[in-house]
């Protein structure tokens, strides 16, 4: 027999079982319910932690931009995608300007870590599809209406920063709970002392007023 044939034959087995594992997943998975998300009649439910398209925040309290055009996010930014114009005012800057190339943009979240005022934040959504990319280069408006149209990830800067900060030191009231906590020592024994256990004080012997006797010479009286 030639070597080639005497290859093929011995090589079937294996093909064999191959074609028998193969044919094992599909008549597994033959009678299984579809898992395919029938998007965007259906849309699946994202975690907290997703990070999907960027967009800019304003304060719950004063309506005011967070944004105070610091452009700290455009220094770090690794692609270059942000452009940022400061606005001085009397009591706190703003963004003039705030241009943000969605089509460039890495998802890296550099921007929001640095934002000292959360001001930039990642949404739970990438429903931005479309079929110009001039409609990917968002300015400050747009931003803005994105962040109020979408639910906001879980990441902001202020969280992110105390999540890489060293761990910081008890203070003092978690120190001294913890200390009383921790087993009581023998405090020592304040209490007044027993009557036995001092010497009782000796009273000084008071002098003997008594007539001395004859023996101890005293003075006779004269016979005269």
């Amino acid at each position: 027999m030639a070597p080639e044939r005497a290859g093929f034959w011995t090589e079937i087995p294996q093909l064999t079982r191959a074609i028998a594992r193969a044919m094992g997943v599909t008549f597994r998975n033959l009678l299984r319910r579809p898992i395919t998300v029938r998007y965007p009649t259906v849309k699946r439910v994202y975690p907290d932690r997703f990070r999907g398209i960027l967009a800019l925040t304003y304060d719950g309290e004063t309506g005011e931009e967070n944004c105070i055009g610091c452009r700290l996010c455009e220094y770090i930014c690794p692609p270059q995608v942000i452009k940022v114009e400061m606005l001085k005012a009397e009591k706190r800057n703003y963004a003039k300007t705030f241009t943000l190339e969605l089509y460039s943009c890495e998802f890296c979240e550099l921007c929001v870590q640095v934002c000292p005022t959360d001001a930039i934040i990642m949404l739970k959504s990438f429903d931005l599809a479309t079929a110009d990319r001039r409609e990917l280069l968002l300015d400050k408006d747009r931003l803005h209406a994105l962040g109020l149209q979408f639910e906001p990830s879980w990441a902001t800067g202020n969280r992110l920063r105390d999540m890489q900060a060293p761990p910081k030191p008890p203070k003092p009231a978690a120190a001294a709970a913890a200390g009383a906590a921790a087993p009581a020592q023998s405090s020592p024994d304040r209490r007044a002392p027993e009557p036995a256990a001092e010497a009782a004080p000796t009273a000084p012997s008071s002098p003997d007023r008594r007539a001395p006797e004859a023996s101890e010479g005293a003075p006779t009286a004269n016979p005269e």
